[in-house]
């Protein structure tokens, strides 16, 4: 199961991978990995393609309801959150 709705918000919006790593200011190989979860976008893009796909930012992760999750994904999510957490204790 995928944490991440990008690929899906890109069908929905009707936007290429190279449309998308432009607007957001990163390579398309970037798109590529994030698409195919090899990687994950930084904590400090994800409003770029909240932006980007005009959704809240909690719009672009599945939820988990009923759905099994590996312990990679968590952890993954986990080091996400962490990272955004540190992120906003600066505001």
């Amino acid at each position: 199961m995928s944490i991440l709705r990008i690929k899906e918000l890109m069908i929905k919006k009707n936007i290429s991978r190279s449309e998308l790593a432009k607007a957001i200011g990163v390579s398309e190989t970037a798109i590529s990995n994030i698409c195919n979860e090899n990687n994950y976008p930084k904590m400090e893009s994800l409003p770029k393609f909240a932006e980007v796909f005009d959704v809240d930012i909690r719009e672009l992760f599945n939820p988990t309801k009923g759905g099994i999750i590996s312990k990679g994904e968590l952890e993954e999510a986990k080091r996400t959150l962490k990272a955004g957490m540190k992120m906003l204790e600066g505001f």
